[in-house]
């Protein structure tokens, strides 16, 4: 803008084009929804196959509590040690004053777990994917994420110097193809996709995109928020699923959110990467360290997955289970097979919104995703399935999908191809 053009002065949040754009979607949300907000639904216990939602019992499908360790008992009495050890916060950044050696402890099994030689974790997943991608590559270097990457990517690539592109989803050959015209015109090139993504519960063609990284010298990150806790028979993730050699990713970022139980991130790699962001890592070294009781949450799941296989069978039976009953059904769970997250496309929001609702009212709670998290038309239920689910809760949850789309005169699209 030149320095003489004027400009109209904003003294008020509410006259910023930003916050009117908001103001008129939530104005288009609630009179789709009759003032029944989908969001911000309270659930006053642990998120397991139920849980206690505003008073009431619900069967869950919204929660990322893959294999069952938030509220299960061994998990919540190692926190609750760690706080009477500890205290409730590492009460300063752990380069400076916040250092335990339980959180040494957690990134030492964590490395060994994922079959890397270090390991280095965070408060938080998303922060972890900003600083991250923010700051690993350089103004000479070239970034390439799928196209269907996490926002946290996408923040990252907005502060980061370098180049930042994507590429179309899931697409091994059109990434070969734009390194095999850009890849000699950057020092480093980072491509960064996940190892199952959240929205269509697909799996990353990750051993294709492992060989094209090693034929142009390239840096892999792989984003395992819901792959890992999830593939393989001990849920190891990408790693384990595909039996990708230690060094096939360099970097392999994690979640404690999620099938650990507890909250924070993680990014497990090479010796000196990892050497190097424990001391040059803003996201780390300006950053409060993870909560002990968080951190002794994350270390007993990890140790209690590692030690009952019978969890991963569990959930591995529910996905099954789900996405057959899904298809005889007729539903379209769009990529969906072999993740947790098993999606069933609605199309317009408003009929997402309105079947989401009228699902809660039956006594199954289901999430809509709508856009701007999905692309506009493409609005759907996401189910999220976890170890606890029963095979009769699974069976429950949709019919009662068929009876509210009946109900509500929704015309759910069949699968593609039919």
């Amino acid at each position: 803008m030149a320095e003489n053009e004027q400009v109209t002065m904003i003294t008020s949040f509410d006259d910023s084009p930003e916050y009117r754009q908001f103001a008129a979607r939530q104005e288009e949300m609630m009179e789709a929804v009759h003032g029944d907000n989908p969001y911000f639904i309270r659930h006053d216990s642990p998120l397991t196959d139920v849980s206690l939602m505003e008073g009431k019992k619900v069967i869950n499908f919204g929660s990322y509590n893959y294999v069952g360790m938030s509220g299960r008992k061994e998990v919540s009495e190692a926190a609750k040690a760690a706080i009477d050890k500890y205290g409730t916060s590492a009460s300063g950044s752990r380069l400076i004053a916040g250092e335990k050696s339980l959180y040494m402890e957690l990134e030492r099994e964590i490395a060994a777990w994922k079959h890397a030689e270090d390991c280095l974790v965070l408060v938080s997943g998303h922060a972890t994917n900003v600083t991250f991608v923010g700051n690993f590559c350089g103004k000479d270097d070239l970034i390439l994420y799928d196209s269907l990457a996490h926002n946290s990517v996408w923040e990252g690539c907005r502060i980061s110097p370098a180049v930042c592109r994507p590429f179309p989803h899931n697409d091994p050959e059109k990434l070969d193809e734009i390194l095999s015209r850009r890849r000699s015109k950057f020092a480093k090139v980072l491509i960064v996709i996940e190892g199952a993504y959240s929205m269509d519960g697909d799996i990353a063609k990750v051993p294709e995109i492992v060989a094209i990284k090693k034929k142009y010298g390239c840096f892999l990150m792989v984003d395992e928020a819901h792959s890992s806790c999830v593939l393989g028979e001990n849920g190891g993730g990408v790693d384990e699923y595909f039996n990708l050699a230690p060094d096939d990713i360099d970097i392999k970022m994690g979640t404690l959110s999620k099938g650990l139980g507890a909250c924070g991130g993680y990014l497990a790699g090479k010796r000196e990467i990892i050497e190097y962001m424990r001391y040059m890592l803003p996201g780390f070294v300006f950053s409060v360290g993870i909560s002990p009781a968080l951190a002794a949450a994350a270390l007993t799941s990890q140790r209690l997955l590692r030690s009952d296989p019978s969890i991963m069978r569990r959930l591995h039976e529910n996905i099954e289970t789900f996405v057959s009953e899904a298809k005889k059904r007729g539903f379209d769970t769009c990529l969906a097979e072999k993740t947790a997250i098993v999606p069933i496309m609605v199309g317009e929001d408003s009929d997402a919104y309105r079947l989401s609702i009228a699902m809660r009212r039956k006594g199954v709670f289901v999430p809509p995703a709508v856009f701007p998290a999905v692309p506009r038309g493409k609005a759907r239920l996401r189910f999220c399935v976890i170890s606890e689910h029963t095979r009769e809760e699974i069976i429950t949850a949709l019919d009662t999908l068929l009876e509210v789309a009946a109900e509500e005169g929704v015309r759910l699209p069949a699968p593609k191809g039919k």
